[in-house]
């Protein structure tokens, strides 16, 4: 049994089989060298992860102020429906919204339909109830234009929609 643990022992020992000592052998190690590659892919996943959420953000704004563009636009059109509505003496229930000082009578009607429809987003667009009212007339003038040409869509007049 000792002369089996010394063979087990005997390359750890550098002891020959006859019991002479053997010089031991020098392992000399590489210099140690350093990987970056887990330093390259943290700095990638930071990266994303900070560029992700803005660049999300950029869209979902983007969208969100198309959505609000055509909403207001939408409202712009259906105003003249509430004005005509108001000529015809239909009542509207509407709730009243304040409307600033210089807009003209015949505005106010059209005016507080898109106000009441489409205020958060001609708010958020930072779009004043004076531009709203140039709106109005625009659009009227279209239909009016329209109204004169029975026989040319109005797309022909406005051009297509970009």
């Amino acid at each position: 049994m000792i002369a089996a643990l010394a063979q087990t022992l005997q390359p750890a020992l550098g002891v020959m089989a006859d019991g002479v000592a053997v010089a031991p052998t020098v392992v000399v190690a590489a210099a140690p060298t350093l990987d970056l590659t887990g330093i390259a892919v943290a700095c990638i996943a930071g990266l994303f992860g900070v560029l992700g959420p803005v660049a999300l953000y950029m869209v979902q704004s983007h969208v969100k102020d198309v959505q609000a563009a055509a909403v207001l636009a939408a409202a712009v059109k259906n105003s003249l429906g509430a004005a005509q509505q108001a000529l015809d003496g239909v009542a509207s229930v509407l709730p009243p919204v304040r409307v600033p000082a210089g807009i003209p009578p015949q505005l106010v009607v059209p005016l507080q339909y898109v106000l009441n429809h489409a205020g958060d987003e001609a708010g958020r667009l930072g779009i004043t109830p004076q531009a709203i009212a140039d709106k109005i007339v625009a659009q009227k003038g279209l239909v009016q234009i329209a109204a004169a040409v029975p026989n040319v869509p109005i797309s022909a007049i406005v051009g297509p929609k970009p």
